[in-house]
């Protein structure tokens, strides 16, 4: 079988759902190997995260060869050095593809997994959000998301012409919500976030489709980690706070990994529409 080499990209990377997204992409991807560029604040948790990628391997039957860089000290909500945070991004995505070269493991795939985002404040409903608020959010959750994507188009693409490289595949995943595509109260930044970071990938998807891009929106349901504890903490909507600690108790929240590896095998069967939103629920 051929080398099926990824050079993977993960925002939001040093822990919670991103990390678990890294470590199920090693075990259930299908690639002979990964070159990982995981992305993050902390730079002692992107560290980490990657020591254990590469540890997971040497200590399992799951022959992947392992390798990556962390781009620390990212913070996407930040638009006055979002230029250098992208810069930063994908010089090191450029350090891989060049190392591969050179070691004659030809990148096969490159994948971006647009995990990084943030809640907006649940406390407060639409009237009583402000445009600074929205201005706040959107930048991180929305401006940097078309930023990283649009950049992350123009390298690969320039990297891997389609016609010297017609077997290279471009994935983006945009980590979206139920939210994108069906209102609740208190989550009108957060939701309209969400459905204009889809609606720009089902655009991406028709922009690319003679390119072999692909792009996802995949909701990973409702997930126990610290940002559904956040929810429970902050939410204002006493309806579905009740329901969410109810899932909490009853320890029905999706676990991040399983979640994770739906959202991986999903990728490696190359089943899905491009453009398309895909729920954890879903058949």
């Amino acid at each position: 079988m051929s080398s099926r080499h990824h050079l993977v990209i993960v925002t939001g990377a040093n822990r919670g759902f991103g990390a678990s997204i890294a470590h199920s992409y090693v075990k259930h991807s299908g690639a002979s190997s990964v070159s990982f560029v995981l992305v993050g604040r902390d730079k002692q948790g992107l560290d980490t995260v990657l020591s254990e990628l590469k540890h997971s391997v040497n200590t399992s039957n799951n022959h992947v060869a392992v390798k990556g860089t962390v781009v620390a000290n990212v913070d996407l909500a930040d638009i006055s050095i979002l230029d250098d945070s992208l810069a930063r991004i994908h010089a090191a995505a450029a350090q891989l593809r060049t190392e591969a070269a050179q070691s004659n493991s030809a990148i096969t795939k490159s994948v971006l997994f647009n995990n990084a985002g943030s809640l907006g404040d649940l406390g407060k409903t639409t009237k009583e959000v402000t445009w600074q608020d929205a201005r706040r959010y959107f930048d991180f959750n929305v401006v940097s998301f078309v930023g990283l994507s649009s950049t992350f188009l123009k390298e690969t693409q320039a990297a891997f012409p389609n016609d010297q490289y017609p077997q290279h595949q471009t994935v983006i995943v945009n980590i979206s919500s139920l939210l994108a595509v069906q209102p609740f109260s208190n989550w009108g930044l957060y939701a309209t976030g969400k459905a204009a970071r889809d609606r720009l990938l089902g655009v991406v998807a028709l922009e690319e489709k003679e390119n072999n891009v692909k792009t996802l929106n995949y909701a990973p349901g409702p997930l126990d980690n610290m940002m559904q504890a956040d929810v429970r903490r902050t939410l204002g909507d006493k309806e579905q706070l009740e329901i969410y600690e109810d899932m909490h108790q009853k320890g029905s929240l999706v676990a991040m990994d399983d979640s994770s590896r739906k959202l991986v095998l999903l990728l490696e069967k190359d089943e899905f529409a491009s453009g398309g939103h895909i729920d954890f629920y879903d058949e």
